[in-house]
This record gives C-alpha cells, sequence and structure tokens, in this order.
C-alpha cells in the first residue's frame, strides 16, 4: 500500500505531510493551527502494525485506521470532547462537504487545543482505542464497529450497530438505542421536539404547517450523552427507533459518512461541542426583541372598496389593495405625493397613536416592491435614508426583506436593485429578513447570504450589531441569524398549538432566537386566537406582524376591543421584562435557551416525551402554559387550561399571586381572555425597567427588580450597549443578587455592578418589588455600606416623588395598559400585595445595595383548598372513551364525594391534580399499553385513600383514515342525517337516504378525498342493529383525479349483518375522488355508521393547490398564488415552496395552476355542465410605429369564446425599450385581474396577463375587446409584440393552451 503525498495548509506555511488518499489540506486544516510542521508531520505519520490492521497517525489529532479488507476509518479529534469519524468506500479524501456556492458549516477555528500526548492510540488483540482524557472511540477490529465512551463517568454512550452502509443514493449510519433514551434536535421541525420513536426529516420539506421542515439541522443530541452532527448539505432521514425498536438508523444523500460526535453529560455539554463547530447564536439587538412590523408600500394601488373585511383609513374609507389594477392611489414610504394614509411612515404613526410597542419595521417584501420610485439606486436609497430618519426619530430601526440579490447587479431597473452597502451605510438598514428565494440555490447559498450581510452590516454600519430573520436555515445560521417559520395562518388555534413545540424543539437545536407570524400572515379575524397569540409570543424571543396578505390589517389594534386593551398589555408586559428576557438571550449564547424545555431544569421520562409540549420556561423563572385550543372556552374566550405540569417546588401564578405546590400536573386552571397561565418559580429575581414601546424609551436611570422570596436565591444580571458588536470584545457588565430569606427575615444583596460598557448609566436609582401577603413589620436599608433611612408612603406617585421610600401595596392593578374609555379598562384585575422600595441614585458600580425586610410572610395555602371534614375513596370506573384520539387517552369517571374541594388521578406515576368535576381524560399515553389508574379525593384537612383501578389503551385503529372528506349523494338524503355524518369519525350518529323515497338504486356516494391520496382500503360500518334499513349490500368503486373521468377499480358483495365490511383496493392506486355505486341495499335505500378510507401507512395526502400546505384549500392559498403568478422554473424563488404550486408541471405558475384554488372557494363552483373552454385570442396594437416617450395600447381580444373562466398569457419584452404602465379591462366579466410584472431571475423581462374567476361565476363567452396592455416606449420602436404560453381554462378545468 503506497502513500501519496498531500500539501497540508497551516496558517501560512506550506508543510510536506505523509498522509492517506483518505486525508488532504481539505479537512479545513486552513483553520486547524495545531497540525505538525513538515519534519514533526513525517515522525508522527508513523503506521503500528496490528496484526492485519494498521494505525497510522497522520498528524496529532488525526488517526487513519485501515483494517483487514483495507476499509479506511479516520478519526480526527477536534477537542478532547469533540471527534469526527470519516468514511469513503471510493477512496475519497477528508474533505469539506460539497456546497454550490461554497460555503462553511464550520466556523473558522472549529478547533480546541490538543497535542499529541494529549490524544492517546492504543491496541489490543481485538480493539482500537483513541482516547483523550473526555472522550475514547474503541473500534473491533473484527467487526469494524465502533463504541463511544464518556471517561469522565465511564459510560458508553453510543455503540454502532452495523456497519455503515453505502449506497449509491445514501449513506446510513445504525446506531444502537438505549433503554430510557430520548433524542432531540434536527432543527426547526415543526410540531415536535422529542424524537423517541420518531422520524424527522433533515431536509427543506417547503411545508411551514405541523409536521413540515423549513430550517433543518443535521444534528442531535441524545440524553445517553453524546450529540451527532453529520458534516454535509445533503438531504437527509434520521430514524430514532421508528422503524426498529432499538435501532437509530442516520442517513444522508452523502457519498461517504462524515460525522462528528460530541461527548458530555449535561444538554448544555452538548449544545456546547455543536457551537465549538458551527458557532454560538447571535446575541440580538434589544431592538429585535421588540415587536416588528413588515409589509411592501412601494408598489401596491389604493381604490374605495365596501368589502367589510377591508381596512378603514384615516380618511374614514375603506380601501382595497392591489398590484394589477393601477387606477388606485400609489402607495410609497414617506407618503410625499399626497398619498400619506397609503405610507410606510403613516404605519409607523398607527403603533404610535394607539401607544403600541414597535421595535423595528421593513417597508418592502421583497416582491417587486423596492423601497423608492426614482429612476436611479442612489435616489431610492436616498428615500430609504429618508424614511429611516422618521423611524428612528420615533425608536423605530428599519430593514428591508430581500428575496433578489444584495449587491448591484447590470441591467436591473432601479426599482429591484439592490446594494446592502448603502442600505446599511447611508440609509441606516440594521435588520434583513431573507425569503423563499434563498432556497433556489440550496442551503449554502443561504448560509452565504447571511454571512455576507453579518459581516457588512458591522463594517459599513457604525460596528453594528446585525439583526437577521433567515427561513431556510442550516447547522451554522445560528452563528449569524434567526430564525422565521414560514408564512402562517391566523385566526387558527392550529397555529399556536403546533408553533409550542417548534419553539421549544429549535432551542434544543441550538436556535433560541426564532419567531413565528403574530396572528399569521394569512387568515385573521379571530379577536379571541389573536390575544392568545400575543398573550403567548410575549414570552419568547421575537414578535413580528407580517401584514399586507391577510383577513385582516395585522396592527395588534386592528380588531378592536378588547383585544387592542389586551395585546398592548402583554406587549408592553414584555418591554417591562426586556433585562430578564435581554439576560436569558444571552445566557442562550453559551448554555440555556431563551425558550426552554420543561426537562432542561426538571428530566424525567414525563417532561423528556411529549407531554409536556405545549408548556415551557421562559428563562429560569417564568413557567408558561399557552392557550392553544378551545377547552371549555365561552363566547368571550374565557376559558381552563388543562395538563400544566408543575416541577417540584412552589409556584406563583403571576396575575394572582396564588401559590402552586410542584411535582404534579394542574387542570381546570381558569384562563380569562385576558389571562395567560403563566407561574413563577418561588426565589425568583426578575429584572426589569419601565413600561415602554422602544429601546429609546427605557429609563436607564432606574433598575427594578421583582423578587419572589424562598430559601436562598442568586440571579446575575446582565447588560451591554444593545447595539453594537463590542459586547464581543468584552464591553458589557454584569449585576449579581442575592435573596435570603431566613425564618420571616428577607434580606437582599445587590452587589457592585461588574464591568462597564459605551453608553452605560452609571447613576441609578433602584426599585425593589417583593411580592409578599401582609404588610412587613421593619424595613432597613444599606448602599455602598451606609445605612438609609427609609420613609412609608402611602401610594405609588408619592413613592416616586421620594427618595429612600417605601409602599405597601394591597391590591396591585395589573389592567394599567387599557384602551381610555373602554369596557375593559373598567376590569378590575389585581393581584398579591406588593412592597415597593424605591432608593436613591447612586454609582451602581462603586456602591452595593442591600434591604433587610422583617415579619415576611407570604400565604402559601392552596387557594383551591376551603373545605374540611372526612373524604372518602371515590367509586370510580373506567369510561368509554370518545375520545377522537382515543387509542392515547384514558376517561374516568366517579361519583361526587362529600367535603371535596377537588380530585387527583394519578396515572403512570403522575398526579393530575385540581380536577373539580367527576369524570377527567388524562392524554399523551401510548396505545395497547396496560396503565393503573387510581383516582382520590382532597380538601382543606388532607386526601382521601386511593381507588385503583386497571385499564388498557387500544390500538389506533384510524391512525391512517383521511380525515376531512366531503362527500355528495346523487338521492335525497333524510334531513339531519345527510350523508356528511358517514365521513365525521362520530359512530353515535349516521346517514339515511330519505325514508320516504323507495326504490332510489342505483345512486352514487362520491367523496371528495380533498387531496391526492395513496389508497389502501375502505371500512363501512352500517348502522346500528336497530337501523339495518340501508345497510349497503352490493355495488362497485371508481376513481378519478378530476371527478369527472372515472377508473373502475372493482366490486363488492357485502353480507347483511352489522360488521364492519372492507373493500381493498388492488395495486393501491392514487387518487382524489372515490365514487361509491350502491347497486344492492336493505329496503331499496341507503344508510351507514361512518365509512373510514384509509391511506398506505406513511403516506401523505397532497392536495393540489395547497401551496401553503396546512392541508386546506382556502383563500390563505389563493394569496399565495397572487404574490407567485407567473414565476417559472428557473427564477431563485421558484423551486422548492413555490414549485409545489405547479399543478400542471410546466415550470409556469399560470391560470391553471391557480385556478385549482379558485374554482374551490366561496362554495366552489356547481356540478352544471358546461362546454368544454374554446374560442381564440389575439393581440393588436393600436398602430404600427411609435416614438419615444409615447404611449402604446394593446388590445387583447377574445373570438367565439366558449366557457372561459380563467386566462393568462406570457408577454416579453425588453426593459430597455419598454415601461409597463398597466391594464386597463375592458370585458372579462367577474375575473380577478392578478397580473404580474415579472423580472426573471435570468434577467429577462415578462408580463404575465392573468384573470381568474373565484367560484362559481359567469363565464366569458362571444367575441368582444377583453383588455388593454400599455406601455410607455422609452425610445422610437416598431414593436411585434407576441403572447406566449397561452392558457384558457373552463371551470372544471379543461383547457386550451398554446405555446
Amino acid at each position: 500500500m503506497s502513500n501519496i503525498y498531500k500539501k497540508l495548509s497551516v496558517g501560512n506555511l506550506m508543510a510536506m505531510a505523509v498522509t492517506l488518499p483518505m486525508v488532504a489540506n481539505t479537512t479545513n486544516t486552513a483553520s486547524s493551527p495545531l497540525l505538525p510542521s513538515a519534519p514533526d508531520a513525517q515522525k508522527a505519520a508513523q503506521a503500528v502494525k496490528a496484526g492485519d490492521v494498521q494505525i497510522l497517525r497522520i498528524n496529532p489529532t488525526l488517526v487513519e485506521i485501515v483494517f483487514a479488507n483495507q476499509q479506511r476509518v479516520a478519526v480526527d479529534f477536534y477537542g478532547e470532547s469533540v471527534f469526527r469519524i470519516f468514511e469513503d468506500h471510493n477512496d475519497g479524501v477528508m474533505r469539506a462537504p460539497e456546497a454550490k456556492p461554497e460555503a462553511s458549516i464550520l466556523v473558522d477555528n472549529p478547533r480546541t487545543a490538543l497535542n499529541h500526548k494529549q490524544v492517546k492510540v492504543e491496541e489490543n488483540d481485538n480493539s482500537i482505542i483513541l482516547s483523550t482524557t473526555k472522550a475514547q472511540v474503541i473500534f473491533d477490529k473484527a467487526t469494524q464497529l465502533f463504541r463511544i465512551i464518556n471517561l469522565e463517568n465511564g459510560k458508553t454512550v453510543a455503540e454502532q450497530s452495523a456497519p455503515a452502509q453505502f449506497t449509491p443514493e445514501k449513506v446510513t449510519l445504525s446506531l444502537r438505542e438505549q433503554p430510557d433514551e430520548y433524542f432531540f434536535g434536527g432543527g426547526v421541525q415543526n410540531g415536535r421536539f422529542s424524537h423517541k420513536g420518531e422520524k424527522i426529516e433533515i431536509v427543506n420539506t417547503n411545508n411551514w404547517v405541523d409536521g413540515g421542515v423549513a430550517s433543518p439541522a443535521p444534528f442531535y443530541w441524545s440524553t445517553a450523552g453524546y450529540g451527532f452532527m453529520w458534516y454535509t448539505f445533503k438531504p437527509g432521514l434520521y430514524d430514532f427507533g421508528s422503524t426498529h425498536n432499538g435501532k437509530v438508523e442516520l442517513s444522508h444523500e452523502s457519498k461517504n459518512l462524515d460525522v462528528f460526535f460530541m461527548v458530555g453529560e449535561k444538554p448544555t455539554d452538548l449544545l456546547d461541542g455543536y457551537y465549538q463547530l458551527t458557532g454560538n447564536p447571535v446575541l440580538l439587538p434589544k431592538f429585535g426583541f421588540y415587536e416588528g412590523h413588515l409589509n411592501a408600500y412601494n408598489r401596491d394601488y389604493w381604490k374605495e372598496t365596501d368589502n367589510a373585511n377591508a381596512m378603514v383609513f384615516e380618511d374614514g374609507k375603506a380601501y382595497k389593495e392591489s398590484a394589477s389594477d393601477k387606477s388606485g392611489i400609489k402607495e410609497s414610504l414617506n407618503g410625499e405625493k399626497n398619498n400619506y394614509q397609503f405610507s410606510a411612515r403613516a404605519a409607523i404613526d398607527r403603533y404610535i397613536k394607539h401607544d403600541m410597542p414597535l421595535g423595528w419595521f421593513l417597508p418592502n417584501d421583497g416582491y417587486g416592491a423596492g423601497y423608492g420610485q426614482d429612476s436611479t439606486l442612489d435616489g431610492n436609497i436616498q428615500n430609504l435614508k429618508l424614511f429611516g430618519d422618521y423611524a428612528r426619530k420615533h425608536g423605530v430601526e428599519i430593514g428591508l426583506w430581500t428575496q433578489s440579490d444584495l449587491h448591484p447587479k447590470q441591467g436591473i431597473e432601479a426599482l429591484l436593485q439592490r446594494d446592502i452597502v448603502k442600505e446599511v451605510g447611508h440609509a441606516g438598514v440594521r435588520v434583513l429578513k431573507t425569503d423563499v428565494a434563498w432556497v433556489g440555490d440550496g442551503y449554502s447559498f443561504g448560509l452565504n447570504g447571511v454571512s455576507d450581510v453579518a459581516q457588512i452590516m458591522p463594517y459599513y454600519g457604525e460596528n453594528a450589531r446585525p439583526f437577521i430573520i433567515s427561513l431556510d436555515g442550516w447547522a451554522g445560521t445560528q452563528r449569524y441569524a434567526s430564525i422565521w417559520s414560514g408564512d402562517q395562518t391566523g385566526g387558527d388555534w392550529e397555529y399556536i398549538r403546533f408553533h409550542i413545540p417548534t419553539f421549544i424543539g429549535a432551542g434544543l437545536s441550538g436556535i433560541s432566537n426564532i419567531t413565528s407570524d403574530n396572528d399569521g400572515i394569512f387568515g385573521g379575524k379571530n379577536p379571541i386566537v389573536n390575544m392568545r397569540e400575543f398573550e403567548w409570543k410575549a414570552f419568547t424571543a421575537m414578535g413580528l406582524n407580517m401584514d399586507g396578505w391577510g383577513r385582516n390589517a395585522k396592527y395588534p389594534h386592528i380588531l378592536g376591543e378588547p383585544a387592542t386593551s389586551v395585546n398592548r398589555w402583554y406587549l408592553k408586559l414584555k418591554s417591562e421584562l426586556m433585562p430578564y428576557i435581554y439576560t436569558a438571550a444571552h445566557e442562550a449564547v453559551t448554555g440555556k435557551p431563551l425558550v426552554r424545555a420543561m426537562f432542561l431544569d426538571d428530566a424525567n421520562p414525563y417532561t423528556l416525551g411529549k407531554a409536556t409540549q405545549y408548556q415551557f420556561m421562559c428563562g429560569p423563572s417564568f413557567l408558561v402554559a399557552p392557550i392553544y385550543k378551545e377547552t371549555k372556552m365561552d363566547k368571550e374566550g374565557n376559558d381552563i387550561r388543562n395538563g400544566i405540569y408543575l416541577p417540584e417546588g412552589e409556584w406563583v401564578d403571576y396575575f394572582s399571586g396564588h401559590i402552586y405546590k410542584g411535582g404534579r400536573i394542574i387542570n381546570e386552571y381558569d384562563a380569562p381572555f385576558w389571562k395567560l397561565p403563566v407561574f413563577v418559580k418561588r426565589g425568583a429575581i426578575i429584572p426589569m425597567v419601565n413600561p415602554n414601546n422602544n429601546v429609546s424609551q427605557i429609563d436607564n436611570t432606574q433598575r427594578i427588580f421583582e423578587l419572589y422570596p424562598y430559601g436562598e436565591s442568586d440571579y446575575a444580571l446582565y447588560d451591554d450597549d444593545g447595539k453594537t458588536e463590542l459586547y464581543r470584545l468584552g464591553e458589557h457588565a454584569s449585576t449579581h443578587i442575592h435573596s435570603s430569606l431566613q425564618k420571616n427575615r428577607l434580606t437582599v444583596h445587590i452587589d457592585k455592578t461588574v464591568g462597564s460598557f459605551q453608553g452605560q448609566e452609571k447613576n441609578q436609582a433602584t426599585e425593589l418589588r417583593i411580592n409578599l401577603s401582609q404588610m412587613p413589620k421593619k424595613l432597613t436599608a444599606k448602599m455602598g455600606g451606609k445605612s438609609v433611612k427609609l420613609t412609608q408612603v402611602n401610594s405609588l406617585d408619592e413613592l416616586n416623588n421620594t427618595e429612600n421610600s417605601w409602599f405597601y401595596n394591597e391590591a396591585p392593578q395589573l389592567n394599567r395598559f387599557a384602551t381610555k374609555g373602554s369596557e375593559f379598562e373598567k376590569k378590575d384585575i389585581h393581584k398579591n400585595p406588593m412592597v415597593y422600595v424605591h432608593l436613591a441614585k447612586t454609582d451602581i458600580t462603586a456602591n452595593d445595595v442591600e434591604l433587610r425586610m422583617d415579619g415576611y410572610q407570604m400565604d402559601d395555602a392552596d387557594a383551591m383548598l376551603h373545605s374540611t371534614g372526612a373524604l372518602a375513596a371515590p367509586q370510580a370506573s373506567m369510561k368509554e372513551n370518545k375520545n377522537a384520539n382515543k387509542a392515547f387517552t384514558l376517561t374516568a369517571a366517579w361519583d361526587a364525594q362529600a367535603n371535596a374541594d377537588y380530585y387527583e388521578m394519578k396515572v403512570d406515576g403522575m398526579i393530575h391534580s385540581t380536577i373539580r368535576g367527576t369524570e377527567f381524560t388524562v392524554e399523551n399515553l401510548k396505545p395497547e399499553t396496560d396503565y393503573e389508574v387510581q383516582v382520590r379525593a382532597v380538601n382543606k384537612d388532607g386526601v382521601s385513600d386511593w381507588t385503583t383501578l386497571q385499564a388498557h389503551t387500544i390500538k389506533d385503529p384510524l391512525d391512517e383514515a383521511i380525515h376531512d372528506i366531503t362527500a355528495t349523494n346523487s338521492v335525497e338524503d333524510w334531513g339531519g342525517l345527510d350523508v356528511s355524518k358517514m365521513f365525521d369519525f362520530n359512530e353515535k350518529n349516521f346517514w339515511h337516504t330519505n325514508y320516504y323515497k323507495k326504490g332510489v338504486l342505483p345512486f352514487d356516494v362520491t367523496l371528495n378525498l380533498n387531496g391526492i391520496a395513496k389508497l389502501d382500503k375502505i371500512h363501512y360500518v352500517p348502522a346500528s342493529e336497530r337501523e339495518t334499513n340501508g345497510q349497503i349490500q352490493k355495488g362497485k368503486f371508481a376513481i378519478s383525479n378530476d371527478g369527472i373521468n372515472w377508473t373502475e377499480t372493482g366490486s363488492f358483495d357485502w353480507k347483511n349483518e352489522d360488521a364492519v365490511k372492507e373493500y381493498q383496493f388492488k395495486g393501491n392506486p392514487e387518487a382524489q375522488y372515490i365514487k361509491m355505486t350502491v347497486e344492492e341495499a336493505k329496503g331499496g335505500q341507503g344508510s351507514g355508521t361512518e365509512m373510514y378510507v384509509f391511506k398506505m401507512p406513511g403516506s401523505k395526502i397532497e392536495k393540489a393547490g395547497d401551496i401553503n400546505h396546512d392541508g386546506r384549500i382556502d383563500e390563505n392559498d389563493f394569496t399565495s398564488y397572487l404574490n407567485y403568478c407567473g414565476l417559472r422554473k428557473g427564477d431563485k424563488d421558484f423551486e422548492g415552496y413555490v414549485s409545489k404550486g405547479d399543478v400542471n408541471g410546466n415550470g409556469l405558475i399560470d391560470a391553471y395552476d391557480i385556478s385549482v384554488v379558485a374554482t374551490q372557494l366561496k362554495s366552489g363552483v356547481s356540478s352544471k355542465q358546461v362546454p368544454v373552454v374554446s374560442g381564440n385570442i389575439s393581440l393588436i396594437a393600436d398602430k404600427k410605429m411609435y416614438k419615444a416617450g409615447e404611449t402604446i395600447t394593446l388590445t387583447v381580444k377574445g373570438k367565439d369564446l366558449v366557457s372561459l373562466n380563467a386566462l393568462s398569457f406570457a408577454l416579453p419584452y425588453s426593459a430597455s425599450e419598454y415601461e409597463f404602465i398597466g391594464v386597463d379591462v375592458k370585458d372579462m366579466g367577474k375575473m380577478e385581474n392578478i397580473t404580474k410584472d415579472r423580472l426573471h431571475s435570468d434577467g429577462s423581462k415578462v408580463l404575465y396577463p392573468t384573470f381568474v374567476n373565484l367560484g362559481e361565476q359567469p363565464a366569458v363567452e362571444g367575441t368582444h375587446d377583453l383588455f388593454t396592455i400599455k406601455l410607455k416606449a422609452k425610445k422610437a420602436c416598431k414593436p411585434a409584440f407576441k403572447l406566449n404560453q397561452l392558457m384558457m381554462v373552463d371551470k372544471f378545468l379543461r383547457v386550451k393552451s398554446e405555446k
């Protein structure tokens, strides 16, 4: 076996080292300063013969093993606990992963100091052992399998279970799954954070709903004590015991095995290893934690409308926005064209008028909007600067969406040009948000883009700290950018529900800075969901209002009272908590994330699994349990929350002061529409500031600490300038606070602040807010070691105007931010008593502060316990479960007990407490599992004995059954028993045809699956034994993808008995429609309890036109199509997300694609038959020659049109010769004009006149002028315009097309 010499780059040193083909300078050697010099390398590359195995030390950290079959494996230690394993079956060399364009997953220096002695190489008869002082990798000589040991505790943390599998499509690594091992990571996995027994995709699925993946990361970690990262940009799939119990299977579409392992005991150790390689998460500038507003203010036109959904503007009129109809008033950033109410400035004014916090603002949406209407890029940048000046005057920073190149590009019109250097340096841009275009060239393009801005913004922006929001992340994105989860739908509980585990999982993947649209970019018009959204988001990193696409404008005040008051309250609350949130965000740079999984502080089987997926810790002290669904909600939105797990200890209801004992799950927690379930851990110290609307309004001359005293507790407050990169150079400050409660004496000590930063206010007053239940006996204070006399005052106003004073507030009012004169202002919302202590200003870096309180009391009695007396064990029984997820739940019922205040139910070792009713369902259980269920009563005197029951969860029989099927019947149904009852997953009702109409056979029942499914079988559940009339006996099935053309799949002959009937689809065909022709049925009629249609296990339903991937076809999909109309294959923003909307697969978003959605809106099109679409479309210019500056009018004519329901075509033109003015509609019926003027990624300019009917509307028929297109000639010309890609569509989606 010959050695091959490769050059190794070590800083500026070029050295020759003896290596094998597997090892080359592409192993990130430029960032590996510990590689040896040439002579040392030659000495180090020693081959140790071990039987038929060779061990070669290539350099101090890198060892290569050549097994008897000549297979090579390289192991490279990047630190004591971090190492890389590389294996290639094609004699490839160790190298950086393939990326086009090139990008680096690893940081510039991913290694920590190691030397030759720290990496120990040993061998014995059976094994090869590679060790540092903390980690060890052992290879078996015979099997070539490895296992990894944590040398600090002696545990085997990972073990290979089979040789790596190499196929042309992928490489697979298999590991043994340990008992009670849990897995976390994978990036932003929507709706998931705990992956035990699951599969996760490491690829952008272009799916932004539950189960989708938009920002994956090829990284996960295990509670066994290891982390893992596949060093690649290629798509992957991680299977954590889903397919094979006890086996973890990891695969990527790579040519080699190139993986990193990190070894550590704590989750933060494993995250730290990942950060060592890929970079620590960014610390956002302070303004980034405030609300952001995003819309386009430089593209659309506004016309008056009577549409009830339209926004009413300052002139009292409602207006409709359009990018196609240019007859209205055009918007702009600065409102300089008698259009102020349609300007970006006016949007900022609305936040000010309604006293709403706002930290940042993006005035362009990247899709042809731009930020100025000048003929030059510099003129537009100046326009952006003027807007920025206005925003900054009001404390708001500005930024830009980007969907195109960041730098100037030849041949692009000024409107669509970008110059990030001038935008940052001249206009003052401090935020960048990337959009779907950044997926087109793959993850490396997105990684390079955010990296580019991360360097430009500090360099040209006065050392400004970048605030970058990216959509499509990968390993390494976290070191540059925060993550946004994609286009979401407002007014829908689902989007609150799945985002809670999404945010938790992102933090466990090293992505602490994550957000989603507040109340969605789409949808809305649901004040209750809107309030609940703003409530829980107050305890997350970022918030953004994605305006312009939804059913209502996306301002916090837009839905009126009480939503305006509640949203203002929570936005103000977040502003008050900014020091706490900022400190927690700083901790997330190296430690636990801001939004924390419950197990990070309380690991047990209950918290490690999915049971606590709808609650989280915000920082170390706040437990947040969002309202994410309707439980017992009334019309005002008042509800309860079940399933709140409280860890051991004592927890204070943040909004009432009631104390709850931990170590249990509380239920039926009252949550009126204004109240988010939030609990504070006793002992917490919460730093605060004055309520404010942005960073500029923070009073830096006063610091505030709210305390919940309990035993001994500590807190370290972090601060820096909040806006520059100087914190990385050590310019920051920290303040340590200690609280000690011994019996009834409370001592609070605030140390001197250590450290400094530019702009630091050292002379600060101190305010302490101490939660208690009664007036203390005595307060004393010291500042700088000197006693301070405290004066008791009688009001908060007096407190604020009196130095060194204190005030006992018996019932602090929480409703402080309600709209004046509103009904909500009248609500009395108060909490437990508090003592406020106001201490005079002092130099906090020179003087410590101490407060002593004698007679401290906090009533810790359970506020729900009032009754006394003996309690008997309840008489209990298991109840039939009606829950839709009954395989995962158990329901117990019991008799009410005298003297009981509430009941507790114990399942699987967990106590479900505070149950006030006599029936309760425990969720998140395992199917087909035996459980012991215990029930007891509770009151002030104690608890009853347990009543013990045995229960068993069932197998989930409907796991693959398709939901949301719509059905029609060709004969009349009985009133109230229509055919939809057979597809509602409710076996307590049934369907029946009209009782009085006999002899209806044969008849058809047509099912619309609302998506294309791979069909497995059908189960027909007849009506009850009492109602056997109409029981279906014989017939046949047919399938279709369009509901028009049918293919018969087979017949059925079901016996006349009350048992579930089955029909099996042969060959598992794919279809959207199923037609059941009933030929024989009892009594000549039709009936049934349920009909379940099953898809093939593991398959997914694809709904044509569901571009948002939310499982529905609705106005949100149409809104997306409005924006994506005219995008084509080759455009950067076409591939991936948008291309899913190309239903006809012709590489263009055209009238057909849009009609797929449009024909389903507004109750859809009728089944009334119409002729197939036909006729001709022509284009005629008003004259042959034009002078520079003249208007060209092109008339689009229709001849002999029949059934025209939608129309589109392409009209290419040269941007250097022509300027598009607009489209004037002549006679297009009631069609929507969604024409788009596109600049494609290849630089070509194409106009796409596009018109569609929504729902059932009259078709355009006959011969007449349809519309005119107007362009301006930039120079004398003799144009010869020709329409291309003509698409004519009827309501049944039949087409006439021309290329």
